[in-house]
């Protein structure tokens, strides 16, 4: 009789694997009876020191729920947070005593880029207030004061919303900074777009800001007419 390699490995290895197999059930089968005769009548092994903070076994084959990752507000936070609210319903009011300001004056153009800033501002204030509904941050709104409306050029403005814009960055930067100081991460998730969002509005505001320092008649009402065009485009 004649045997290959093949059959020849397989009559040295399946003993071996098979005894193996034999041994693994058999230990398998004797924990499981240990299991089943303990008091708990559970086949999960008992808790350890080693399983907290996660989802761990108890003595009736239940589970106990992970540990809470939440934080706690400071009292910091939660007091820069209700007042960002008002910050920017009051950017809000600013925008759009400046928008009419300039229709009065017969740049149509910038009443239309004011009113569209003053627009998004309120959607701000109202994105930050849905947040902090939805954390069970307090939120008591403050009277606003009357946005400044006493203008006599335009560049007067200008600085005056580039002035706004500087001080909402520094308001946010302190909002994400108590954030962080009690590990709010959700906080500092939802204020991120905004950091991005004051960098690009800080530029758009400087560059306007620059070309009206030193624009001629004839060249702010170029300016005037591309930013209408500007506002169309959204």
């Amino acid at each position: 009789m004649k045997f290959s390699l093949s059959a020849a490995l397989l009559l040295v290895v399946a003993p071996t694997a098979f005894g193996l197999q034999s041994n693994y059930l058999t230990q398998l089968n004797g924990g499981m009876m240990a299991s089943t005769s303990s008091s708990s009548g559970s086949f999960f092994p008992a808790p350890t020191e080693t399983m907290t903070n996660t989802a761990s076994p108890v003595s009736n084959g239940s589970f106990n729920a992970p540990m809470a990752s939440s934080s706690t507000p400071s009292q910091e936070l939660l007091n820069l947070w209700s007042a960002q609210v008002s910050v920017e319903l009051s950017a809000s009011q600013l925008y759009l005593s400046a928008s009419i300001w300039f229709r009065n004056r017969g740049y149509p153009g910038m009443a239309a880029w004011m009113l569209e800033e003053s627009d998004e501002e309120r959607g701000h204030g109202f994105a930050i207030l849905e947040f902090a509904m939805k954390k069970g941050f307090p939120v008591v709104l403050e009277a606003l004061d009357a946005p400044r409306n006493d203008w006599t050029a335009p560049i007067e403005v200008w600085e005056s919303i580039m002035d706004a814009e500087q001080t909402n960055t520094q308001n946010l930067m302190r909002l994400a900074h108590a954030a962080n100081g009690c590990g709010d991460y959700a906080a500092m998730a939802f204020l991120d777009p905004f950091h991005a969002e004051q960098l690009e509005a800080e530029d758009k505001v400087s560059g306007i800001l620059n070309k009206v320092r030193y624009a001629t008649p004839e060249l702010m009402a170029q300016l005037d007419y591309d930013l209408g065009e500007e506002e169309e485009e959204h």
